[in-house]
Formats: C-alpha cells, sequence, structure tokens
C-alpha cells in the first residue's frame, strides 16, 4: 500500500518525532511504501521578521501547504493518509487537501490538540480542562501556550475555528490513540467514539538486549518542563540518601533546573539531550527509570525504551500511564506531585535487589507482550484497511 504520513516535527525532538519515525520504519519493512510530507519547527528560528508574519497569518490554513501537499498526491497516488501534527507550518490545510483528493486521512494522535490549545491540559502548575468542552478563549487569557498571549491566540484560535468548523468530525476516517484514557478524553470533547482505535506506540522491542541489574542511577529522559514532573522528581532526590539521578533532555526549565538543591549539590548529573546508542547505554546501566508527569502523559516512549530494556518504570499514578506501568508488577506508581511518596518508591528500587529484579524481569515480559513490531503492525493494518472510504469532508 502507498501512504502519505504528514508530520510537523517540533522544536525539540520529541517521542512523538521519535514515534513518527518508528512507524515509518515498521510499516516500510512491512512492505508498504511511505511518502512523507512534513516540516521542521527548529526551522522557525531562522525566519525573518516577515517570514513569522506570514506564517502566523497561515496558522488556520496553509494555501501553500495545500499547494505542496496537492504536488504530492498527484505525483505518489497514495491509498490512505496518516496526519500526526499540523501544527505550526502544515496547518490544518491538509485535511481538507487530502479530502479534495479524495484521500482517507487516520489520524495518529498522541495529545490533546483537538481539544486543548496546548495540547497537555495543563496550564499554570496544574491540570486543566477549561477548553474541553467550554470556550477556547480560555487558553488566551491563561496565557496556555509557552505563557505567550500571541501564541496562545493562535493555538486557540485555530482550535475554536476547526471545532466550529467540524474539521476533526469530518475530515478524519479513523482516530489511533495509545491509551484509552486519551480516547476517552478526546470523545467527552465531541470526537466520535466510534471511530477511536487502541494501539500502542510504535516500537521495536527486539532492538533493545535487557539488562536486568541494578544500576547506579535512576534515570529522567523528556523534555524539562514542569508539566513533565521534573521539579518533583529533583525535590525527591534530594530527600533521598542512596538515589543519584541523570537527566536527559532540554527545555524551557533547564536553567531552573541547574539552580536546584539537588544539582547543586551533586546527587544530580544532567546530560542534555542524547539520542541512539549513547540512550541505550544509559538505559542499560541505570537501576530504574522514572516518569514523574503531572499533566495528561500519554505513554511516553520512554516507558516502552525502559521495559525493553529490562528496567523497571517509576512513574505518576495519572492519565493512561497506570494502564502499562502496572503498580508491584513492572514497576511502582506514586501520586502526581508527591515527591515524598516519590522518593520512598525510589528508595525501595535502590535497595531491594529482590523486588528490582523482579520488576525488571516482568518489565521486559510487558515489552514483549505489548510492544512486539509484528503486534503493533498487524493492529495498524488492520486500521489501514478499514480507513477504505474517503472522508466526507466536503459532502
Amino acid at each position: 500500500m502507498i501512504i502519505l504520513y504528514c508530520h510537523n516535527r517540533y522544536q525539540l525532538y520529541s517521542g512523538e518525532d521519535a514515534a513518527f519515525d518508528s512507524a515509518k520504519s515498521l510499516l516500510e519493512r512491512d512492505g508498504h511504501q511511505v511518502s512523507v510530507f512534513s516540516e521542521a519547527s527548529r526551522e522557525i528560528s531562522t525566519y525573518r521578521a516577515w517570514e513569522k508574519i506570514s506564517m502566523a497569518s497561515q496558522f488556520l490554513y496553509s494555501p501553500r501547504s495545500k499547494r505542496l501537499l496537492a504536488a504530492l498526491v498527484t505525483r505518489e497516488r497514495p491509498s490512505v493518509a496518516l496526519v500526526q501534527n499540523v501544527f505550526p507550518l502544515l496547518s490544518p490545510s491538509v485535511y481538507y487537501g487530502l479530502a479534495q483528493a479524495g484521500i482517507p486521512v487516520i489520524q495518529m494522535v498522541f495529545n490533546y490538540r483537538f481539544v486543548c490549545a496546548n495540547g497537555q491540559f495543563y496550564t499554570q502548575g496544574k491540570v486543566c480542562e477549561r477548553c474541553l468542552n467550554g470556550s477556547t478563549v480560555n487558553g488566551i487569557i491563561r496565557r496556555c501556550y509557552r505563557d505567550s498571549y500571541l501564541l496562545s491566540g493562535l493555538y486557540s484560535t485555530a482550535l475554536g475555528v476547526h471545532r466550529w468548523l467540524g474539521t476533526w468530525r469530518r475530515c478524519i476516517r479513523l482516530f489511533v490513540v495509545p491509551d484509552r484514557f486519551l480516547r476517552d478524553k478526546l470523545v467527552e470533547g465531541g470526537l466520535p467514539a466510534e471511530r477511536m482505535r487502541v494501539i500502542a506506540n510504535p516500537f521495536d522491542v527486539d532492538h533493545y538486549s535487557p539488562s536486568f541489574e541494578c544500576g547506579g542511577y535512576a534515570l529522567f529522559v523528556g523534555r524539562l518542563t514542569r508539566a513533565k514532573g521534573i521539579f518533583t522528581l529533583l525535590d525527591a532526590t534530594d530527600r533521598s540518601a542512596s538515589v543519584r539521578l541523570k537527566i536527559v533532555g532540554d527545555g524551557e526549565g533547564a536553567e531552573e533546573i541547574r539552580r536546584h538543591p539537588a544539582v547543586l549539590g551533586g546527587k544530580v548529573e544532567l546530560l542534555g539531550t542524547v539520542y541512539g546508542p549513547q540512550l541505550e547505554e544509559l538505559l542499560g546501566q541505570a537501576a530504574f527509570v522514572v516518569v514523574p508527569s503531572e499533566w495528561y502523559d500519554n505513554l511516553p516512549m520512554i516507558v516502552c525504551q525502559a521495559f525493553a530494556a529490562g528496567k523497571p518504570v517509576v512513574a505518576s499514578r495519572i492519565n493512561g500511564i497506570p494502564e502499562y506501568v502496572r503498580h508491584e508488577e513492572n514497576g511502582l506508581l506514586f501520586s502526581p506531585g508527591d515527591s515524598k511518596e516519590l522518593a520512598t518508591s525510589m528508595e525501595r528500587l535502590s535497595l531491594d535487589r529482590a523486588l528490582h529484579r523482579r520488576l525488571a524481569e516482568q518489565a521486559r515480559q510487558t515489552a514483549e507482550r505489548c510492544f512486539r513490531p509484528q503486534r503493533w503492525l498487524s493492529e495498524m493494518n488492520a486500521v489501514l484497511r478499514e480507513a477504505s472510504q474517503p472522508p466526507s469532508c466536503l459532502e
């Protein structure tokens, strides 16, 4: 099958970008021909002032993206399109361009952008669902996107306009989500339950050789933001006498993190952005991975990687994470934002070698059960076959 895959990459390489790369690789390995229609947000930093103004003017609908997409569709003649992220450079014009070409759309969903301006249901330090069934003006008032009235206005307006137009309902044939929690939130926000399909992240567990040893440190991998729970993790590490922490990632909280007592006291090592074999080596030598999310995080890719590497996960008991991280089965769960409970959980895994070994072995078993590429391909191929009718966007 010829598949067109549309995705606007993020400024910093993210788990969602990793999912895009993995899905493309798995589909091609299965014999599909995958054509990519993509832009990268990191290029915005090189734009001149007039180019940024032009970009903002096409945020709601980009004739340029639609024109480029039409040329690609004419050349490649895909049977179906996978669409992931369209903001800010592709824009929702992608959906209308595909509809005009009669290409059915499968939406790969990894956040809440269809019902939340910043895609996280998190603002001003806590979970927020004001836009779920309410006015998207809330996103502007609260500066939900990067604490900026301008950027929040762009995303909130786009969400409100396309919600009113019914773009998502009319143009998307099926939605693929990684967990039931995300599915239920989208349905609560007005998207059709009958079009939701729950499939775990595209991932190749066979790429990882497990190591069940209790290594010398806890590992955090992710964007350095408050929503990811990084400051709760730092507080917990500061409380602990036995845990040492390595942090992989970058983000707007980096400077504040460097001033934290746990970092200044030498308990935490900041490694910056790390990918590929270097990250796999870090995973192999870690004792466990910590996912202290305080927003509705959806099956973070690092959970898949940790389990595949035979590492237990200490994670927040929030959103869809407990659908994969099971307390005292393949990891430990704690209340989000509770640094004391997190510190206790990390101490347990560091000191109780029998517990660590049992959870580590179960982590790998979970990965082999849930994240084998053959399983993802079987489920995804079923969705591709199901999406045989073109969207009804222009009816």
